[in-house]
């Protein structure tokens, strides 16, 4: 995955607000992350894998990045989606 940061929004030299993107083949999203806390300081030797890391941190749920896990989940259905126009469709009752 690549994530890309686009955009610091701090408040006295507090980073409070990261725009960023991440995309995976062909299937991207971009967002707004608003840190919980006050620790993330901007300083002279910050750097954009710093700020990535901190998210990655922070959207961690039971042990999965949220973010990366519903892009892949995107990324999977867009794949289920192809269909062979030669194929017929079926469909399975269930009882």
């Amino acid at each position: 995955m690549i994530w890309k940061i686009i955009d610091l929004i701090s408040e006295n030299g507090v980073i409070t607000q990261v725009k960023y993107s991440v995309t995976e083949s062909s299937v991207k999203t971009e967002g707004y992350w608003t840190f919980k806390d006050n620790n993330h300081k901007v300083v002279d030797q910050l750097s954009e894998i710093d700020v990535i890391n901190w998210i990655k941190a922070e959207s961690v749920v039971d042990g999965i990045c949220i973010i990366e896990a519903n892009l892949k989940k995107q990324l999977n259905n867009m794949q289920d989606v192809v269909k062979k126009p030669w194929v017929i469709p079926t469909f399975t009752v269930k009882v």
